[in-house]
């Protein structure tokens, strides 16, 4: 079965000059509505997340899908800064106890496994960070601190981009812009961060 030819991979003699700039157009719609949920984020909500993780004994990462994926690249970072972080779905994770900081993202909030160890980690004494779109939901129940990404879960009105993407895309950018201020109010450098890089690739 034949695939149809997307009009924009055409050669550019075949298509309209209207097509041209296309990808940028795309890129825009991307950046615009990233840009949108950022700035809504909580300020206190987020120096209060950053303390935590200052704080705490040990860090636990949980997530699945692509907003598992994100979380382990925030998790890599943290471990790079020189935290004891773990991957709290991966058998080699130890136990949780008080003192310990889970950091659960889910855009629903409704990730059975996301929120059931959210949920876990409460009734040990541990303490816990929910990112999701959903303030409302039972991840965000069963959290000490909710961080609200307000993104739009579905396409529609508030979004041009598949289910989640907006999510997802805004919680990289987010967690990145944690790691960022963290380094600078601990005094941590790029160079000590290089050190902590895996060198078995």
């Amino acid at each position: 079965m034949m695939r149809p030819t997307l009009s924009w991979m055409k050669p550019r003699h075949d298509r309209s000059s209207t097509r041209d700039g296309f990808m940028k157009a795309y890129r825009d719609v991307v950046v615009r509505e990233v840009t949108a949920v950022l700035a809504k984020i909580d300020e206190d909500a987020s120096r209060g997340f950053a303390r935590l993780l200052a704080r705490a004994k040990r860090i636990y990462i949980s997530g699945v899908g692509r907003s598992g994926l994100v979380a382990k690249a925030f998790g890599q970072r943290l471990m790079h800064m020189g935290f004891d972080v773990h991957l709290a779905d991966e058998i080699t994770a130890p136990g949780i106890s008080r003192g310990d900081v889970l950091v659960a993202c889910s855009g629903t909030g409704r990730t059975q496994l996301t929120a059931y160890m959210a949920r876990k980690a409460r009734k040990i004494g541990a303490r816990c960070v929910a990112l999701t779109a959903r303030a409302r939901s039972p991840l965000a129940q069963w959290a000490d601190l909710v961080i609200v990404v307000p993104a739009a879960l579905e396409r529609g009105a508030d979004s041009r981009q598949p289910a989640r993407s907006l999510f997802e895309q805004a919680l990289f950018l987010y967690l990145d812009s944690i790691v960022l201020a963290m380094m600078q109010e601990l005094g941590i450098s790029e160079e000590k961060m290089r050190r902590r890089h895996s060198n078995l690739e």
